[in-house]
């Protein structure tokens, strides 16, 4: 009677084990889960802080580019704006001998053909210089929602990390989920802003 009581409390023993065994090597499992989350979305984290590095340099490019195009453009729209004052004020004077109306007129077609190059001029004129101007703002407005999402990237991939340790702590398989999720839109974020900086942006 004593060994079956012995033989039952063995059994019942084993059986214990066996039903809290799945259980105990599920922990190093899941930790090694979380260490693999972790280390994708530090080089995720890595990738998406170097794009928006990237793209700040370039904000700053296309902002000083830009003003220097506006400045361009001013310096040209003051000068053809003089070119005009002068035509006018030639033209006001009254013609002496003939070899004063010539010069005068030299005078005038020399002012009218400053005023056409500095407005028309294809690639340095008014016209040219403002769509310059306008595509640097255009590229760095690009950047700039570039830079928003990529950080924004890097902020839920840096939370995911925060969860992901987390959960290897306290073996916790939601937070390893809730991790991976956030690794997604870490990653959605940094791809958009590669792509399109827009649906990054929130």
């Amino acid at each position: 009677m004593y060994k079956s009581l012995e033989h039952n409390q063995h059994a019942e023993h084993m059986a214990h084990e066996a039903h809290h065994a799945p259980e105990a090597h599920a922990m190093p499992k899941r930790a090694q889960y979380a260490a693999l989350v972790v280390s994708v979305l530090a080089a995720g984290l890595a990738i998406s802080e170097q794009g928006a590095k990237h793209a700040e340099i370039r904000v700053q490019e296309n902002l000083i580019a830009a003003a220097d195009a506006w400045s361009q453009y001013q310096a040209k729209s003051t000068r053809a704006t003089l070119s005009r004052d002068a035509m006018l004020i030639i033209r006001a004077l009254e013609p002496g001998a003939a070899a004063v109306a010539e010069e005068r007129q030299k005078a005038i077609a020399a002012l009218q053909a400053d005023q056409d190059r500095y407005s028309n001029d294809p690639e340095d004129g008014l016209a040219a210089i403002v769509k310059r101007a306008h595509d640097y703002e255009h590229a760095r407005d690009h950047a700039l929602e570039q830079t928003h999402a990529y950080h924004n990237g890097s902020a839920a991939m840096e939370l995911g990390i925060v969860l992901a340790t987390a959960s290897a702590v306290i073996n916790s398989r939601s937070l390893l989920g809730l991790a991976g999720g956030l690794g997604l839109v870490g990653a959605f974020c940094a791809l958009a802003g590669y792509y399109e900086p827009s649906l990054g942006v929130f």
